[in-house]
């Protein structure tokens, strides 16, 4: 645009371009990559506020930005009957992972086992911290099943590796959430103290930020110790 060139990440401006008529279409590769370029000659409008600078980390944010919307289709049109789908967020770079709704509604006993719920949120919890934890990334997990993963300061490598993972943890979970629910209702799960009184999406996000649950029971461990010896010096 002016002999500028700008990245519009998530394509804000699309809509201003919906009904003209391109006066030129080719293919143009750049750092790379091939892409289709169309030329508009005429009177519109471009928001360039929405809009990045073209250099070199701006384009690698282009390339993180096209592989999310990549993955969020393939959820949509391939994946649509595993457990998470993956959209990228129209909130600066941004890889959210939920459950989905088809697989939810195909296994709806599953979760309205409100004990095999809350077992599968802390085992789904673990199992992405354990992925994420070997990227140099922010992540927060605020809601059930709900994960937020911060890409903008990461390279599209190590983004599409998280991605990929993502994908083989969502595979592995998917095939066996039916299975663990058969085996949960076998057995008897002594967590109703817990349920009945702990806040559980608090419980979640400490499990969560602790990763390792096992480091958790430690730490409360070595809080009885310390709160018996107040209770010795008492």
């Amino acid at each position: 645009m002016n002999g500028e060139r700008y990245i519009d990440l998530h394509s804000l401006n699309i809509v201003n371009l919906l009904g003209l008529e391109p006066s030129k279409k080719y293919q143009e590769e750049i750092d790379g990559w091939l892409f289709n370029v169309n030329e508009y000659i005429g009177e519109f409008y471009l928001d360039t506020n929405n809009m990045l600078a073209y250099t070199e980390s701006n384009f690698e944010k282009l390339k993180i930005s096209n592989t999310l919307s990549i993955e969020q289709l393939k959820y949509s049109e391939l994946y649509n009957k595993l457990f998470f789908k993956v959209e990228n967020s129209l909130s600066g770079l941004e890889c959210v992972v939920s459950m989905g709704n088809d697989y939810l509604l195909e296994h709806i006993d599953v979760f309205a086992n409100k004990q095999f719920e809350f077992i599968l949120e802390l085992y789904v919890a673990l199992h992405i911290k354990n992925v994420i934890s070997k990227f140099n990334v922010k992540t927060s997990f605020n809601h059930p099943f709900i994960f937020r993963i911060e890409l903008c300061n990461t390279s599209y490598d190590d983004a599409y590796h998280i991605i990929e993972e993502i994908r083989k943890i969502n595979v592995e979970i998917s095939e066996k959430i039916p299975k663990l629910f058969a085996a949960v209702q076998v057995q008897s799960c002594k967590i109703d103290r817990i349920m009945k009184n702990v806040h559980l999406s608090d419980f979640l996000r400490t499990l969560y930020n602790y990763e390792d649950l096992n480091a958790l029971i430690e730490d409360l461990e070595s809080l009885i110790d310390i709160l018996s010896k107040f209770e010795k010096l008492s």
